[in-house]
């Protein structure tokens, strides 16, 4: 929430995408986003949402999340 927040305020978007991976990240950590679990206790959060706040399509915030999962030097060479 913070991010987009903080995106919006700015009023630019995140154009590096190592960056919007990582705020994808960070937002189904924080959410605890996921495709199951005890939904009676709170709100499921879905790749949807995520997606939705960072500005992207559910496919494209799949795909920048995984950048997460490149070695730092190869995540130097994708960021803008």
């Amino acid at each position: 929430m913070l991010i987009a927040e903080n995106t919006e305020r700015r009023g630019e978007a995140e154009s590096d995408p190592i960056k919007k991976g990582r705020q994808g990240a960070f937002l189904k950590e924080y959410w605890k986003a996921g495709h199951g679990g005890n939904r009676s206790t709170r709100p499921m959060v879905a790749l949807k949402d995520i997606a939705e706040s960072i500005g992207e399509s559910e496919r494209t915030t799949q795909r920048l999340m995984k950048l997460n999962d490149l070695i730092p030097e190869i995540q130097s060479l994708v960021s803008d």
